[in-house]
């Protein structure tokens, strides 16, 4: 990874798929897994590097064998959140301080249970939030209100660590006035978060899941 970097990822796949009742990371998506499905998408992307978050006793089984190859695994690593059952703001902030290690100019934060997300959602984003300057946030946005991926600017990060339990970046919105940006897009079925059994059927239902 190089000392100082452009945008860079962290990926949160440390949940405990509560409600789903198996690891869904590790179900099969597109003759892949769903987990696979964004990372695989962020390691060919604009972003300069991703970390994927991960609870101890995960092996990244569910991670294809491809990125473990010497091409893409320059590009990202894992980073283990011991403290992933208290939550989402804990797998979170153990991602920020790895990604602030490397001096990034903005840390977009994508979620492993989005397998629909498209490539070129990342891209643009990034491409956005270089152009912009450091604003304090990039969000991308379906109708107005705003879904991961968000990309923070450094500076946003002291406030990322003062959240808590299940609290998200999105949280932030609703707690203070920020100036940052919100970026359209029109189809809501690639922010679609796989949570549940049912959610997970309705994939597969689209054709999706295998």
């Amino acid at each position: 990874m190089k000392d100082k970097c452009g945008v860079i990822a962290v990926y949160l796949a440390a949940g405990k798929s509560r409600r789903m009742g198996v690891n869904k990371l590790a179900l099969p998506f597109g003759g892949k897994t769903i987990g696979n499905s964004v990372l695989e998408k962020a390691v060919n992307s604009k972003l300069d590097f991703t970390i994927v978050v991960k609870r101890e006793e995960d092996s990244l089984r569910w991670i294809d064998d491809t990125l473990f190859e010497t091409t893409f695994r320059e590009r990202w690593k894992a980073v283990v959140c011991r403290e992933a059952d208290k939550g989402q703001a804990h797998s979170l902030q153990s991602g920020l301080l790895a990604a602030m290690e490397t001096e990034p100019k903005g840390i977009m934060v994508l979620l492993a249970d989005q397998p629909l997300l498209p490539l070129g959602i990342i891209n643009d984003m990034v491409s956005r939030y270089l152009q912009q300057g450091r604003v304090p946030f990039l969000a991308a946005s379906f109708q107005g209100i705003p879904r991961p991926p968000i990309i923070f600017s450094p500076q946003m990060v002291p406030d990322l660590l003062k959240l808590e339990g299940d609290e998200g970046a999105r949280q932030l919105f609703k707690k203070r006035e920020l100036t940052g940006m919100l970026v359209e897009y029109e189809n809501d079925a690639d922010f679609f978060d796989v949570d549940t059994k049912n959610d997970y059927q309705w994939l597969k239902g689209c054709g999706h899941g295998t």
